[in-house]
């Protein structure tokens, strides 16, 4: 494979533009294999397989520099749609546990929560934060209880200590 003058300037300025480095070093790769260097060099410069640099190449012949682009796009498939999850949040402010008799509860809690998205739209999530996340989304914060120590003095103890240490 040998590049042009053109090829090898347009692939120069497409690795600087790229702000992903699995592209900067495929247009790397293929700028120094079409531009005679072996490719046992190519694989020590760059660290990638001659199988890879050699696909790369092949994507840019066939493709240009659009075959050097990653094709991945990211992210999870979301399991409740903008418009389920904007019914969840009403209904958690319209209804409590209690009322829908998911729970005794006065306030949502997350498993309280997952009770009725999987009755409501059969949605299971894996994790425990896609229902933060839903409760956040709808505008509730999650609340962790506390424990009331029992060696902890009261307020009245304590203000009575706090004089005492001031008089001294």
């Amino acid at each position: 494979m040998r590049l042009s003058e053109t090829e090898v300037a347009e692939l120069r300025q497409a690795e600087q533009e790229t702000k992903r480095p699995n592209e900067m070093r495929w247009m790397q790769a293929v700028r120094l294999f079409g531009s005679g260097m072996a490719v046992a060099q190519v694989v020590e410069v760059t660290g990638l397989s001659e199988r890879t640099i050699q696909r790369q190449a092949a994507r840019f012949r066939e493709e240009g520099i659009a075959g050097l682009r990653e094709r991945r796009v990211g992210g999870n498939r979301a399991l409740l749609s903008d418009e389920q999850r904007a019914e969840i949040a009403e209904k958690l402010h319209q209804y409590r546990p209690i009322d829908l008799k998911v729970s005794q509860h006065e306030y949502w809690t997350v498993s309280d929560l997952a009770v009725v998205v999987e009755q409501w739209y059969g949605v299971v999530y894996k994790a425990v934060d896609g229902y933060y996340d839903l409760l956040h989304a709808s505008g509730l914060s999650l609340q962790r209880s506390t424990t009331v120590y029992r060696h902890k003095p009261s307020a009245a103890v304590l203000a009575e200590f706090e004089a005492g240490l001031e008089k001294k």
